[in-house]
């Protein structure tokens, strides 16, 4: 009786292995999500802070919940420019402020939905352009990154700048390799992008760089018509307000690129170089790789090229550097269209944006982040497939630090002020104290929330 009870505790445990072998893979997924919502969730309250894009959105959820207005302007593109981004943004932070009855809690719940969201889309676009495992690796930089831990905790409409940037890039990729269909979800793509910020101006330069990829028949007009058509219907608020105002969005953007444009100077494209690169800074963050930054892409491009179709040979690729050299570039049109379009989204923002004379910004230059996390995790992930013992532990080693420096740094983080700023209000309605309405101040919008 004992020896059966225990051939079935060894079978069970037998079929659990077996079962966690089988499903590894998701259930490494499954973990990394459970450790990135952890570090986006906890002290979610305690750690928010209420700033000028936090309350402007706050206020703009009473317009449209309180108010009734129906908004056809969104998020201020830039400063006092003039220019003003679509209104869905607003709408979609509206739903968060709805169930909190417009607490500005509202703000960090959104944003840390929102972050979900975000690592959902890296995950899903890594596993198409390569395979599960360099999507868990770029899912495992993502959640300890911190970095990103830092940007998945603000709320803000440039947020949305990196994961919208991911999606426009997978299928405009699709699209010129020859899945015409993908048009129409690059147009929801491009479309959505003019409702969060300015930079999405570079994506119509970039797709005009690629037009001569794009296989033209009966059977592409018609998905180019289609897009036509959808991307018209989300700029449809844009557009409605342009008709209905005196001071126009388009007459704004042309005052204010007259103002700041200053020419094609060679002096200032060298300048920011290195802003061009700096998310492989941001997500590293390690000062060690500062100068390191340039390498990334062309190394990528040139391994990428260098890895056979057959599986037999992949682990050989780095065995020896020697023999790495005299492999033949294996250059496919499908890699030569990624490495295109990995160009076009460093460089394009990097060239228009050292025409800008204005103050700039490191979101600015934030549109590859995702596929440069990609990138990391597929020099990683070939790194690791070697059989020098030594390379492998060094990629662990480095990889195990980078998580707990950032595990480290994130339990030192410093409290935010949106409770303090609660609390503060609160004492003041008691005293019968009136606080005088500010312009995006934060304890004006409390105030009016707990007043109302």
């Amino acid at each position: 009786m004992y020896n059966q009870l225990k051939m079935k505790s060894l079978k069970k445990q037998f079929d659990l292995i077996t079962f966690a072998l089988q499903h590894k893979y998701q259930l490494i997924f499954i973990t990394l999500l459970i450790i990135h919502i952890f570090f986006r969730f906890y002290q979610l309250f305690v750690r928010a802070n209420l700033g000028w894009d936090q309350i402007d959105s706050a206020w703009a959820a009473k317009e449209i919940l309180v108010d009734k207005h129906f908004l056809l302007q969104g998020p201020v593109a830039k400063g006092n420019s003039g220019i003003y981004m679509g209104p869905l943004y607003y709408y979609l932070n509206a739903i968060f402020y709805f169930f909190t009855n417009l607490d500005p809690i509202a703000s960090p719940i959104f944003v840390a939905v929102a972050s979900i969201v975000n690592t959902l889309i890296l995950f899903v676009i890594t596993k198409k352009l390569f395979n599960w495992p360099i999507a868990l690796i770029a899912l495992f930089i993502n959640t300890f990154s911190f970095f990103v831990i830092g940007i998945d905790r603000v709320q803000s409409a440039y947020y949305f700048i990196v994961p919208i940037s991911y999606l426009i890039f997978y299928f405009l990729y699709k699209a010129i390799s020859g899945e015409p269909k993908n048009l129409i979800y690059l147009a929801i793509s491009v479309g959505l992008s003019f409702h969060i910020d300015f930079t999405s101006v570079f994506y119509p330069i970039i797709i005009l760089f690629t037009l001569p990829f794009i296989p033209f028949n009966k059977k592409t007009f018609k998905y180019v018509l289609i897009s036509i058509f959808v991307f018209l219907i989300l700029l449809t608020p844009t557009l409605i307000n342009e008709l209905k105002s005196s001071n126009s969005v388009s007459s704004g953007m042309l005052n204010y690129l007259q103002v700041n444009y200053h020419g094609i100077h060679i002096t200032r494209i060298l300048q920011i170089t290195h802003d061009a690169f700096i998310t492989f800074e941001q997500i590293l963050q390690f000062t060690f790789f500062r100068p390191l930054v340039y390498l990334f892409l062309p190394l990528f491009m040139i391994v990428y090229s260098l890895k056979k179709s057959n599986s037999n040979n992949k682990k050989r690729i780095l065995k020896n550097f020697f023999q790495t050299i005299k492999l033949k570039l294996d250059f496919t049109k499908d890699k030569l269209l990624l490495f295109y379009l990995m160009i076009l989204w460093t460089v394009i923002p990097w060239l228009i944006l050292s025409t800008y004379s204005g103050e700039l910004t490191s979101y600015y230059f934030g549109l590859p982040r995702d596929f440069n996390i990609a990138i990391l995790a597929y020099l990683t992930y070939l790194l690791i497939q070697q059989k020098l013992i030594i390379l492998k532990l060094a990629v662990i080693v480095f990889w195990g630090y980078f998580a707990l420096s950032s595990t480290q740094s994130f339990f030192k983080y410093g409290r935010g002020d949106l409770l303090a700023i609660e609390q503060s209000v609160r004492i003041a309605i008691d005293n019968k104290q009136v606080i005088q309405f500010k312009d995006h101040d934060a304890a004006s919008y409390v105030y009016y929330i707990y007043t109302r």
